[in-house]
């Protein structure tokens, strides 16, 4: 199997459920450095909520904020941005719904709320917040809501984080799958040479289009549906296990 990226997912994917990683997974990665084969993290943290794990296993790329912004090492590639009048449209209609319970939102550099949550700034959102946005979400019980939404404002991105009630939005463009492929040029590696894991909406993209695309076994059924191959639960170090399986064990 000629795999020269690995794109990965890190919560409920490569992460255990409780947010740790393996001592096994991490001699993986080493092994992979070792070995000349590129990795790569494709996430919807933020990059400052990548950093510990950034240090841990030293990843060639990091795809964050579900695509937004793509980098290697401290150098960013690329960015996506939302459209400023949509983006403020959207959040003024999101705090004006009463079943939408918090509204948040995203710069490069400072996070936004319109409830006191987790050291974001507080604002309103019914006056634009003055800078470019990459990304905004909401938590709502009703599902329909994103379907009216998005058809609405298609100029934006809307998923679902499967098991929750949080709901992300990205400008058009911004995926995982694009952040795979903006590193995969950088690196000169081609789509077919990548192997991605996933476990979400958000990876379905480039579970389906990479050369390889693995499921971890608590992955949505959706996911499963379109990926090559289904790994262990990411309890039991799947993403770690398949690598040295599939990619390591034949180098």
């Amino acid at each position: 199997m000629n795999i020269k990226l690995i794109a990965t997912d890190l919560d409920d994917t490569l992460l255990r459920r409780d947010k740790t990683i393996s001592d096994y997974t991490k001699s993986v990665f080493e092994r992979c450095r070792e070995l000349g084969v590129l990795t790569a993290f494709a996430t919807a943290r933020s990059r400052e909520n990548t950093l510990e794990l950034q240090e841990q296993l030293r990843p060639n790329g990091n795809i964050v904020t579900g695509g937004c912004l793509i980098y290697v090492g401290g150098e960013l590639l690329r960015s996506y941005y939302m459209p400023e009048a949509p983006a403020s449209a959207l959040l003024a209609e999101l705090v004006s719904i009463p079943n939408v319970k918090r509204v948040s939102a995203r710069t490069i550099d400072a996070s936004f709320s319109n409830q006191p949550y987790e050291h974001r700034t507080l604002v309103d959102f019914f006056t634009p917040v003055g800078v470019p946005l990459l990304h905004c979400s909401y938590h709502s019980d009703d599902d329909e809501l994103m379907r009216t939404l998005a058809a609405k404002y298609p100029e934006l991105d809307f998923k679902h984080v499967s098991n929750t009630d949080l709901y992300d939005v990205n400008p058009n463009g911004a995926t995982k799958f694009n952040g795979v492929r903006t590193l995969a040029e950088h690196f000169g590696v081609a789509i077919s040479e990548v192997a991605a894991f996933g476990d979400d909406y958000n990876d379905i993209e480039m579970l389906k289009n990479c050369g390889i695309g693995v499921a971890v076994e608590n992955a949505i059924d959706d996911c499963k549906a379109v990926a090559d191959y289904t790994a262990l639960d990411c309890d039991a170090d799947g993403v770690a296990h398949w690598i040295e399986e599939y990619i390591l064990n034949g180098n």
